[in-house]
């Protein structure tokens, strides 16, 4: 029981990881049994209630042949599996981005991130999600460390082919995915922000068929050189310019984010076209989009996304921005790593051991995010997929009479997933879903501990004669 949904999903990604000898698979399983009914953002003497079991944890951390990717490589096998059992009908997505982390307070240097002092590393990430947009699992994650030597040398990396430099990051995401497609059969739509608009990312895709959609960075021209040489105003035959004079343009209405990724209704002018870059192998569509009437002093949201699937009409125009907007799935995720796994808390002596500890704690960020992101897509759904001890059923439909508010009531089914969400919510002193959102992670945790608390007391007066 816990915060966590159980599924097949994730059944599979935990069976895939492969340690070579049944007593480490045996002490992983008691590992992740502890960390997925506990607050996982706990340290981890806090999580482990005795000696044995801490020790028994640091084993596995420390042992030569238990690495960061023993547990990637599994997520991968378990996904791969899943797949196979699915029916096979629209693309599932991969939403690729990379996180910094801090390590500042660490005698252990780990390289620099921003700055000279920083110290930590990147971690690229490759969220799988389904055609329902529901989170699956890490199908690619990808240490960069920074050398300090290198720190202000960027100048030296520009003319460097990009598998040299650290923007190959996007091309391993990519090859990752074609072997996820080769192994499934499943098509997958590559889901990048500003940072993969590189020619060499954009080719990549189209050799291979994989379908990608990129926020644009660069104001691409349609000219060719000699073209560009002739034209007497070659700024106008620009992305940034063409998109948004095209005379077929049309008003849709559709949900954004402001900067702190609250969600709100917009009106928006869109309009799309194909267009031949230079450098691009391929004719490649444009969708622009951009918000209508956004408040005074702020700036509208706008979009100019690259894709290579085709677009015959609005509505394939408009599912262009639809998926591309899913991609704040994976900021949620590295929420779910930082705050609720508090990765960057973890006491390790070695890199080694730091890298093992941060690829086990994936998939239990995971598990935050899908059961997050259950509760607000499949808020129908019974809790008791995912609180399945009788007792606790019993007690949290006793304390939700004293916690939940008609408020709360009016916005969730009785007993249904959101409903459980909003109970720890509230214990954990959440505002309220209607003018807060969902809770966040550190709400939810601190409401779970509460109600564990009162679940102790609970059985023990049940089971007393």
């Amino acid at each position: 029981m816990g915060i966590f949904e159980e599924s097949r999903c994730i059944t599979l990604q935990i069976q895939g990881i492969q340690f070579g000898h049944l007593d480490r698979k045996d002490r992983y399983n008691k590992v992740i049994s502890v960390i997925n009914t506990s607050n996982a953002s706990l340290s981890f003497p806090d999580l482990f209630k005795n000696q044995h079991q801490l020790k028994g944890f640091y084993r596995l951390m420390n042992n030569k042949s238990v690495d960061h990717s023993t547990f990637i490589s599994g997520y991968q096998t378990g996904l791969i599996a899943y797949s196979k059992e699915q029916s096979i009908d629209d693309p599932w997505i991969l939403v690729q981005d990379t996180m910094l982390t801090d390590y500042n307070s660490r005698n252990l240097d780990l390289g620099y991130t921003q700055t000279e002092r920083s110290n930590g590393f990147l971690l690229h990430h490759g969220l799988l999600l389904d055609e329902n947009y529901l989170p699956l699992g890490l199908l690619h994650q990808q240490i960069i460390h920074r050398e300090r030597s290198d720190f202000g040398k960027a100048s030296k990396w520009k003319s460097k082919p990009t598998a040299e430099k650290e923007s190959n990051k996007w091309l391993e995401g990519i090859e990752t995915g074609i072997r996820f497609s080769k192994e499934t059969g499943r098509g997958l739509i590559h889901v990048m922000d500003r940072e993969a608009d590189i020619i060499d990312v954009i080719n990549k895709c189209v050799e291979t068929d994989q379908y990608f959609i990129i926020r644009a960075r660069h104001d691409r021209s349609i000219l060719t050189t000699s073209q560009k040489d002739k034209a007497e105003s070659p700024e106008l035959f620009r992305m940034f310019s063409l998109m948004p004079s095209l005379v077929d343009s049309i008003t849709i209405n559709r949900t954004l984010r402001n900067e702190k990724g609250r969600e709100y209704r917009a009106e928006c002018d869109m309009s799309y076209h194909s267009f031949k870059f230079r450098g691009i192998n391929e004719p490649i569509n444009c969708v622009w989009i951009r918000e209508r009437g956004c408040p005074e002093g702020t700036r509208p949201a706008e979009w100019f996304l690259l894709t290579n699937k085709e677009i015959s009409n609005k509505a394939d125009a408009e599912k262009v921005p639809e998926i591309y907007s899913r991609r704040w799935t994976v900021e949620d995720f590295h929420k779910c790593y930082k705050t609720g796994c508090s990765i960057e808390k973890r006491q390790f002596d070695s890199r080694k051991s730091l890298l093992t500890g941060i690829g086990l704690l994936a998939i239990t960020a995971v598990v935050l995010l899908r059961s997050r992101y259950i509760s607000k897509l499949e808020h129908h759904t019974p809790f008791e997929i995912i609180v399945t001890d009788k007792h606790e059923q019993a007690l949290a439909k006793t304390l939700a009479d004293k916690y939940l508010m008609p408020i709360d009531r009016q916005l969730c089914e009785p007993y249904s997933v959101l409903w459980w969400v909003l109970l720890l919510g509230r214990m954990g002193g959440h505002q309220g879903y209607k003018s807060k959102g969902l809770p966040g992670w550190q709400i939810l945790w601190k409401g779970y501990s509460f109600f564990q608390t009162i679940a102790i007391g609970y059985k023990h007066a049940n089971n007393s004669p």
